[in-house]
């Protein structure tokens, strides 16, 4: 098959508000915006709106695809394994109106790509050659030609997610850990870890009950295989993260102490635990960065080369002397977010 690309039109925005003045006579206060290559001044594209839904769960359809269907949409898509996403055609417009759940990784990925192809105008060049050699392809089917598109997709994604990454800037450290210099020891992979993993969520669920929502192992130790710090990192997910008198005295009373606060960084909080040594990382639901933790183990654990491709990364930055142990972290942040972008491709 043929993939039919246009040059931009300037009609495009003026149709994206139309479905969305339409979406919100019958969905008010929707979550919408709209992205894909129709929403990029100047950019060539398939003459398709591509807007974006955000819900609380797509799978509760009865909230909200009623209401879209007396709008004349129509559910074509439902992708349970994949961040449980729905496509909705429209009434009359070609689009294709994508529906993700609110803390979805999806969401800020889309608009950043928009965004960042809307200020840079040698990423969006690049973007429009890449789509033009790609599109006087024959094609089987109009997936496999995004597919064959997500290469220079996700090196533009990493250049934006790079310049683009918000940073806490309101860390309020309860417990002070001064700066010093920090050699980073990396270990190999020790099967006990997971067991360690195992105590301290035992431990967790103990002291907090029903007040759990979610609570996962992260970090290099949760990947077999891996070589990491012997550090244990726990993905705790709890009803408000801000309410700290509804889970840090009980955890304070298991063992934990209360390490620092990030408010600005999705209500982050972390705790220590000292034997083993823990880092407790604590967010409220529909949190995009649980998402993105979740998906960047999820893919080191699945995809040897990506995992490969860390260690090797780890080991080079280890090697070097940091003022802070932060600072190695962050020496990071350009091959985690590779990795993590291909985990969202």
């Amino acid at each position: 098959m043929n993939i039919e690309l246009v040059e931009y039109d300037a009609a495009w925005p003026g149709l994206y508000e139309r479905e969305r003045e339409r979406i919100l006579a019958v969905l008010p206060g929707a979550d919408l915006e709209h992205v894909g290559s129709t929403s990029v001044p100047g950019l060539c594209a398939k003459p398709v709106i591509d807007l974006m839904l955000v819900v609380d769960d797509p799978k509760d359809e009865a909230s909200y695809v009623p209401a879209l269907e007396a709008a004349g949409y129509r559910v074509t898509i439902r992708e349970d394994d994949w961040h449980d996403h729905r496509i909705l055609k429209g009434p009359d417009t070609n689009i294709n109106l994508h529906v993700f759940p609110r803390g979805c990784a999806q969401v800020r990925r889309h608009v950043i790509f928009r965004d960042w192809l809307r200020d840079n105008g040698d990423d969006r060049e690049l973007y429009a050659r890449t789509k033009r050699e790609l599109a006087a392809r024959e094609w089987e089917r109009v997936q496999d030609y995004a597919a064959a598109k997500n290469e220079v997709v996700l090196e533009i994604l990493e250049r934006a997610y790079v310049t683009w990454r918000a940073e806490p800037d309101d860390v309020e450290f309860v417990t002070e850990h001064p700066p010093h210099n920090a050699p980073i020891v990396l270990q190999e992979y020790d099967p006990v870890w997971p067991q360690w993993y195992a105590a301290e969520e035992a431990k967790i669920r103990a002291a907090l009950g029903d007040v759990v929502v979610r609570v996962e192992h992260c970090g290099s130790t949760s990947v077999p295989g891996l070589a990491a710090k012997p550090l244990i990192d726990v993905l705790l997910v709890v009803p408000d993260s801000a309410d700290e008198d509804a889970y840090v005295p009980a955890l304070v009373e298991a063992g934990y102490y209360l390490l620092l606060r990030e408010p600005s960084w999705y209500g982050h909080r972390v705790l220590k635990g000292t034997v083993p040594n823990v880092n407790l990382h604590v967010f409220s639901p529909a949190c995009e960065e649980v998402d993105r933790m979740l998906a960047f183990r999820d893919r080191l654990r699945t995809h040897p080369r990506d995992r490969a491709e860390y260690e090797a990364a780890k080991r080079d930055l280890a090697g070097r002397t940091w003022e802070r142990v932060q600072d190695y972290a962050d020496a990071k942040t350009r091959v985690v977010e590779r990795i993590t972008l291909r985990a969202l491709s």
